[in-house]
């Protein structure tokens, strides 16, 4: 039947633009056989020139680019980003279109689907905001992606997957953020094959629930199997660690660490709410193994003045000191910290509510007058302190605060409440920063973002 219908007769217009389209066509690939034929360095300086800003969108235009012209792949493909900051993807403005929209669930499709794309990455970061869910009232409290949670475990469990990595950043202290149980003891088992080049990790309220999820032995394992020697670890609110945990890891990891953060680590058996905090026994291991620290966190734990001696003794090069809710220590680790960290310029101590606290205006007047011996009366070192002052019989005043301020220390982190109003009137130059969350974690790239400065 169909050789008995009739021809369709081609009018003149539409010839016309059949003819305007070749010669279009024609044009674009003389275009591209002119870029070609360019010396690759000159066609990559034209690439390069014609890159977003955006970290995030570079990947939008490599996939541009490609699409455009295969030849253009080979050298599109080597300006990939080496960083991948999730939270850069959750409301994304595309290149292509008007419409911002949730890219996270895509991308992270892509970086699995794709190889090349996961080839150079060298850090990956993930905040409290890369994980929620979007509703259409908008971002809910305590509502996480699952979507995401499956991707982020895939490529985290795949080997290979991330063969440069270096540092590994998830780091989710959030009220809205809960069950995000992203980090358990499979997890930590494939690990090591997924991302072989770690050297930088901060698992910060990603770990499954359960007292017995992870044993020391299969802690000890997963650092065992790394591949590369570790010199940061930043690890916050696993529910099942103990002092035997930190004793099976140390021998292995404690020889190149700079950087040790050991926040609100606790063992609760059965959720009954009695929780067991690390102890001395912790330090013990730390300070036999430890000895290059330049950052050293305990916080929320039954640590006293001796275990911290211990420790301090061992490792007089620390410059970054967090103590934060050790409710054991006397008002003597003070005196300690003096003497063994004469060069500290980082202190914090938040939540206090010690009888009576550590921290109060003669030791941190102590302190700051130590520095200035030390360093010969050409001012003193510690440029930093971390407060958070909410306890009645707070022993830490305006007076020691002034103190310090006029002796050199330039930056405050406070909440605020009335001591940070009596700061702001002494009419200073020093910086106040909001308190994080819950406490800042140094092996984060969050932890330095100021919400607040002076009023």
């Amino acid at each position: 039947m169909s050789s008995l219908q009739p021809t369709r007769k081609r009018s003149r217009c539409e010839s016309n633009n059949n003819v305007s389209a070749q010669n279009n066509n024609c044009n674009t690939q003389n275009t591209n056989i002119n870029l070609l034929s360019l010396p690759d360095e000159a066609l990559n300086n034209i690439i390069s020139y014609s890159m977003p800003r955006k970290e995030s969108q570079v990947w939008e235009w490599i996939g541009i680019l490609g699409q455009t012209c295969k030849s253009f792949r080979r050298f599109a493909q080597t300006y990939a980003p080496t960083r991948i900051v999730l939270k850069d993807f959750k409301n994304y403005w595309p290149i292509i279109g008007s419409d911002i929209f949730d890219a996270r669930i895509g991308f992270l499709g892509s970086l699995r689907d794709c190889s090349w794309k996961r080839q150079h990455i060298k850090e990956v970061h993930i905040d409290p905001t890369s994980v929620l869910r979007k509703t259409h009232e908008g971002w809910r409290s305590a509502r996480v992606c699952n979507g995401i949670e499956d991707l982020l475990r895939t490529l985290l469990t795949t080997q290979a997957s991330f063969p440069e990595l270096e540092w590994l950043d998830i780091e989710l202290q959030s009220d809205a953020v809960y069950g995000f149980d992203l980090i358990d003891a499979e997890t930590l088992r494939l690990m090591p094959d997924a991302i072989p080049a770690l050297h930088k990790l901060c698992l910060s309220i990603c770990f499954k629930h359960g007292h017995r999820e992870v044993s020391p032995y299969r802690l000890k394992r997963f650092f065992t199997n790394l591949q590369t020697p570790l010199v940061s670890l930043s690890m916050c609110g696993p529910e099942w660690m103990t002092d035997a945990h930190v004793e099976a890891i140390m021998p292995i990891i404690g020889k190149n660490l700079v950087r040790l953060e050991l926040v609100d680590c606790v063992y609760d058996e059965h959720y009954s709410g009695v929780e067991t905090k690390l102890s001395d026994n912790s330090l013990v291991p730390i300070a036999q193994h430890c000895k290059k620290l330049k950052s050293f966190s305990m916080v929320g734990s039954h640590i006293s003045c001796r275990g911290l001696e211990m420790v301090l003794s061992a490792s007089t090069g620390i410059t970054t000191l967090n103590l934060s809710d050790s409710r054991r220590l006397e008002p003597r680790a003070a005196v300690i910290i003096s003497r063994y960290l004469p060069r500290l310029e980082v202190l914090r101590n938040y939540w206090p509510g010690g009888s009576p606290d550590w921290l109060s205006d003669v030791s941190l007047i102590d302190l700051v007058d130590a520095q200035e011996k030390e360093s010969g009366g050409s001012g003193i070192f510690l440029k930093q302190i971390g407060l958070w002052t909410d306890v009645d019989d707070q022993l830490l005043t305006i007076r020691g605060v002034k103190y310090a301020i006029e002796k050199g220390v330039k930056e405050i982190e406070i909440n605020k409440d009335a001591l940070h109003s009596e700061i702001v009137n002494l009419g200073s130059d020093v910086q106040l920063y909001q308190a994080h969350y819950v406490h800042y974690i140094d092996g984060s790239l969050y932890e330095r973002e100021p919400v607040w400065k002076n009023c």
